[in-house]
């Protein structure tokens, strides 16, 4: 698959440690991809998932290339240079994402072997960081228990629809939707404002990586939009996150999405870059 003497080769376990630091060098951007990388670093299969160019001590740049495909930290070099190796494959992948200028980059020698099944562009989405979340809210936030798992499902349903745009029931009739949703809850990863059996609030902290715990899934239930639940309750998230799991909460969300956007920006979070995801 790599051409010897190449700058593409796959990532080995003996070369965890270096990716690692690399892909740390913007633990926000590359909280995705990097906790994926650190989950699979030590088995064989890293080398199926990821790849670098250049020096495998020092690469310049980081290629996730599984369900998604995301590059770390990689320069114009590297970049140019993961984008025409991907070009000449098939695609495995249900998105490309990362920082915008990258994913610019990277997408150049890929449109015309990949753009064919593009489902959509997304091409500008804030990149927020929470900064103080004020004082305490009043919105029930607490993580789910495996109990409510029947309860938390159909609201997960419900905004990945939304949100992504398919049915996470295709397929597999969601098992494997089902099954994601239900580890999240076991590590307490999962948060909900529930009342009389219905979740009202939901998010999940998608990604753990260094100091970064990256949210998504964040869903209120239709008829309780617009009366402030969700600015209260994720004021309340950040709290928790940082008290559960890592110093830095952070996010990125569509920039046409501008209740969110307003509500986020009300809980205290910032802008401090830009992503794009392209859909397949």
């Amino acid at each position: 698959m790599f051409r010897r003497g190449g700058r593409i080769r796959p990532v080995r376990p003996s070369g965890l440690d270096a990716a690692l630091t690399h892909a740390l060098r913007d633990p926000v951007a590359n909280a995705l991809a990097g906790a994926r990388l650190r989950e699979v670093g030590r088995h064989p299969a890293v080398s199926q998932e990821f790849s670098y160019a250049g020096d495998e001590k020092d690469p310049d740049g980081l290629l996730w290339h599984g369900v998604n495909l995301s590059p770390l930290s990689a320069t114009e070099e590297a970049l140019g240079d993961f984008g025409r190796h991907m070009a000449a494959r098939s695609r495995r992948a249900s998105s490309v994402v990362g920082r915008r200028r990258a994913i610019e980059t990277l997408w150049e020698p890929l449109a015309d072997s990949w753009g064919g099944g593009v489902r959509e562009y997304r091409w500008s989405q804030p990149l927020l960081l929470a900064g103080d979340a004020g004082s305490a809210g009043t919105s029930r936030l607490r993580p789910a228990l495996p109990e409510e798992e029947n309860a938390v499902f159909p609201a997960a349903v419900a905004m990945f629809r939304e949100e992504v745009g398919i049915d996470p029931l295709l397929g597999d009739g969601g098992r494997s939707y089902r099954s994601r949703i239900k580890e999240l809850i076991r590590r307490g990863r999962t948060y909900i404002v529930i009342e009389d059996g219905q979740v009202l609030f939901k998010a999940d902290v998608g990604s753990l990586f260094g100091p970064v715990a990256q949210i998504h899934g964040v869903w209120v239930r239709p008829d309780h939009r617009g009366h402030g639940l969700g600015r209260t309750a994720m004021a309340d998230l950040v709290r928790q996150v940082r008290r559960d799991h890592a110093p830095q909460v952070s996010l990125y969300v569509n920039d046409f999405n501008e209740p969110a956007r307003r509500a986020y920006a009300a809980s205290g979070f910032h802008q401090v870059g830009e992503l794009s995801t392209i859909l397949f």
